[in-house]
């Protein structure tokens, strides 16, 4: 997941993860407002909802606050932050399913994923507007496969699915956000 780049110098951003870890609360303030606009998206992506998002990025920031000393420098930073925001939205769903179980007939098969060049069109926050509108179970799966580069099988772990469903999911999710965008741009029905 590649972030946009911080308005912080990396020199700048070392001296303010340094004064998070002493507890200064105008650096946690300002770490918080660096960073909340650049991982709301990720949020969003998987959740559709800014209330629920904020409310669960803002859990992940105190997550972040608690990890920063056992961040060793390994990889990038925003990455790091990204993963945990994104294993936070992930808990946050597994809670949410866990209340509301559904039952599938575990007999279907799930038809097979087919390739799509219109996403490969839009603009990030296009699709991002667009996501909003899908079902939960096409939305993440969408956002694990094509945002943070999950394979199907990953997938199938984390939602505990099948990679069968993983692969419809994907499928229908982009059927679906192609209907949403020809619903706009009808002048490109034959190109997608």
């Amino acid at each position: 997941m590649n972030l946009p780049a911080l308005l912080l110098p990396p020199a700048d951003q070392d001296v303010l993860i340094q004064a998070c870890l002493r507890g200064e609360r105008r650096a946690q303030e300002q770490f918080y407002r660096a960073y909340f606009p650049k991982l709301l998206p990720i949020c969003l992506r998987y959740l559709g909802d800014r209330e629920e998002s904020v409310g669960v990025l803002n859990q992940a920031m105190l997550k972040i606050f608690g990890a920063l000393a056992s961040y060793r420098g390994e990889g990038a930073f925003d990455g790091w932050l990204a993963t945990i925001v994104r294993n936070q939205a992930l808990s946050y769903l597994r809670e949410q399913a866990r209340d509301q179980r559904k039952v599938v007939d575990k007999n279907f098969v799930w038809p097979v994923s087919v390739p799509n060049r219109a996403l490969d069109q839009l603009a990030v926050e296009d699709i991002i507007k667009l996501l909003e509108r899908l079902p939960d179970h096409l939305r993440i799966v969408f956002s694990l496969v094509v945002f943070d580069g999950y394979t199907h099988a990953d997938v199938a772990v984390e939602l505990g699915i099948t990679e069968t469903a993983s692969r419809w999911r994907l499928m229908k999710s982009r059927e679906t956000l192609q209907g949403y965008y020809r619903a706009v741009h009808p002048e490109i029905e034959n190109e997608l």
